[in-house]
């Protein structure tokens, strides 16, 4: 076979990679997008926004620039229905730590205390899907499946598909080492929030790269999920302490319920500790992550 010929032959595999995978991701998406009206489960509600990042990454790569109009409008459902659910996610987060929190607690005054705070947020939990659910029957799922299908079936996926990807994940980990240098400058929540956000995007766009068989990188990709967790749960706490400050400043709570309120106060100084702790450890094992993906052949190569 001629070096043209295997080159062909290449290409035509990943063209039929992406767009099998493709159908794979809107087939989960559109699985777990009614599951979502009837189950109000936290897995379910974190699989439906991890799999509308997923089938909207795959959107942006098989789709032409600048993209049509069809294109436009599924990725911008994709992203409203991942901000629908936001709230709901947050509490859910919240309400499983700080259950964690009270079983944890040695003091009564402790548990009852973070007990009345899960309560709050179970009820705005409850208010949260309900109007998460209203906003989801705007949208018509059969119509979006059909205008998927035709987009897939439309797309002319160019041949150097696999190396565009790659300029891409390039592209992500200058924005994730850029976002770094600015969380080590500055270690303000912003910054903080900026890294995490562009830790996801280098995540989602290597997992599809990895799934085409455009790269080795397994190891730099489990590196960056470990620091992408641990700033999610930098980013719980910072969500806990606000959900903790608007439940004690409502009004009367502190007259009416001083030692729950002297509680929290003293609840929440711990965990600003542990986020400076955290916020340490996570700049401290950056570099690491940042080796693993130098050891990427293909990034190695530029």
């Amino acid at each position: 076979m001629s070096a043209s010929a295997a080159e062909s032959e290449t290409n035509d595999s990943a063209k039929h990679k992406l767009l099998k995978l493709a159908h794979k991701r809107l087939e989960r998406f559109v699985t777990l997008f009614p599951k979502a009206l009837v189950n109000d489960e936290p897995d379910t509600i974190h699989d439906l926004r991890v799999w509308s990042r997923r089938l909207q990454q795959t959107f942006r790569v098989i789709v032409a620039k600048p993209a049509p109009s069809k294109a436009r409008k599924l990725i911008r459902t994709l992203r409203k229905v991942r901000q629908t659910y936001g709230a709901s996610r947050n509490l859910d987060v919240n309400i499983d730590l700080i259950e964690q929190k009270r079983r944890a607690a040695g003091a009564a005054i402790v548990r009852q205390s973070w007990e009345m705070v899960r309560e709050a947020l179970e009820a705005q939990r409850h208010e949260a899907i309900s109007q998460a659910r209203q906003k989801m029957a705007r949208y018509d799922i059969v119509a979006f499946v059909t205008r998927a299908l035709a987009v897939m079936e439309s797309a002319d996926i160019e041949a150097e598909t696999v190396e565009k990807l790659q300029e891409t994940v390039r592209d992500a980990l200058k924005d994730w080492q850029a976002a770094l240098e600015n969380a080590h400058d500055d270690r303000s929540v912003d910054n903080l929030h900026a890294l995490r956000i562009a830790a996801k995007r280098l995540r989602y766009r290597a997992e599809l790269l990895a799934e085409l068989g455009g790269g080795a990188m397994k190891p730099a990709i489990k590196a960056l999920k470990e620091l992408q967790t641990a700033l999610g749960d930098w980013h719980d706490r910072c969500v806990l302490l606000e959900h903790v400050a608007d439940f004690i400043s409502r009004p009367d709570f502190l007259v009416d319920h001083p030692d729950v309120g002297r509680t929290l106060l003293a609840e929440m100084e711990k965990e600003k500790l542990r986020n400076e702790t955290a916020i340490e450890d996570i700049l401290s094992k950056a570099p690491k992550v940042r080796e693993c993906w130098d050891r990427v052949k293909f990034l190695a190569e530029q």
